[in-house]
């Protein structure tokens, strides 16, 4: 397997190498945070965070693209180089334009390694975890995926090449008309097809003059379990400030998780408070999310403090990076 990595990435600087024959992008994020529990500060669950995302993307030809991801992820402020992974590693084809077709639809393929999510449900509530997104992350042995659009909506077919546990497929459809989204799709084991999950989701992001106004509901259906989740999402912008809620559950008579959170922006500065609740805890309250962040050129600064409830299950999330469940964080992300 290792040697699998090693030619990714081999192939990977290659195209970096031949920017005569392809065009060639590179962007990369670095992250630092670190965490001060004031209750316990020796002990804190992530005290310092070293994080790194590096890629590359090459047009082959003009029907052909590569793209890769190099990440790196330590814990406790020291270096170790084993802990580089390459993330994504991906050929991504245009079948249709390759072979000349002219045809009312399109047909793409993509192979390699990459984070497959036939869903999109991305209402931001830091620190929550709420249905949504049919992922599927272990691809140690590669898969393979198939595209077929038509007018608004694409067709999608997806194919683990693991074994047994780790052989997943998903299909699924897309489709956007104006101001609405809608993703419908189903995610099984190759050995059970029959006992997978069904993920239904939607979009609506409409602008009223100085109001912006977005919807997302999204459901999961667990054939194997009859279990149901589902959440609903509301977000309003108005001017400087932005105001949202979300609220989910796994009976669809009642909810018993709710997040709400209000915002404002004034030039490169932000800040943000979040508050989250458990309503099928004795102690409702999970936890509150205090921030203010600076852009500051290609970085962004961020100081927070969690005020974690009684009943200890929050874990706040701050740019998909980093986490705290407790105290005071600092951290800074720098793009280039």
């Amino acid at each position: 397997m290792k040697k699998l990595w090693i030619l990714f990435t081999a192939l990977a600087l290659l195209a970096v190498a031949m920017p005569a024959i392809a065009d060639v992008t590179t962007g990369a994020n670095f992250y630092w945070y670190g965490i001060t529990d004031f209750d316990d500060a020796t002990t804190a669950d992530v005290p310092k965070v070293y994080k790194a995302r590096i890629t590359v993307a090459a047009d082959v030809d003009e029907y052909n693209k590569i793209a890769t991801e190099l990440r790196y992820g330590q814990a406790g402020g020291s270096w170790n180089g084993t802990d580089v992974e390459v993330q994504i590693f991906t050929l991504t084809t245009d079948i249709t334009g390759a072979l000349g077709l002219d045809l009312p639809v399109t047909i793409k393929s993509t192979v390699g390694v990459w984070e497959s999510d036939f869903t999109s449900w991305w209402y931001v509530a830091n620190g929550w975890g709420f249905v949504g997104g049919a992922n599927d992350d272990n691809q140690i042995n590669g898969a393979a995926q198939l595209d077929l659009g038509f007018g608004p909506a694409t067709l999608h077919y997806y194919q683990n090449m693991g074994s047994g546990a780790t052989s997943t497929m998903m299909v699924g459809v897309d489709g956007a008309f104006g101001p609405v989204a809608a993703w419908l799709a189903y995610k099984a084991e190759a050995a059970a097809l029959g006992d997978g999950a069904l993920f239904v989701e939607a979009k609506y992001a409409g602008s009223f003059g100085d109001l912006a106004l977005s919807i997302y509901p999204a459901l999961k259906y667990d054939l194997a379990a009859s279990a149901l989740g589902w959440n609903v999402g509301v977000k309003a912008g108005f001017k400087m400030l932005t105001v949202g809620a979300v609220v989910g559950g796994t009976d669809p008579d009642y909810f018993d998780k709710v997040a709400a959170e209000l915002g404002a922006a004034f030039g490169n500065a932000g800040l943000r408070a979040a508050a989250y609740m458990d309503l099928s805890n004795t102690d409702v309250l999970a936890g509150v999310d205090l921030m203010a962040s600076y852009k500051f050129g290609a970085a962004t600064f961020y100081l927070g403090y969690v005020i974690d409830g009684d009943n200890g299950v929050l874990n706040i999330t701050v740019d998909d990076e980093w986490s705290a469940s407790e105290g005071l964080y600092l951290g800074v992300k720098a793009s280039l």
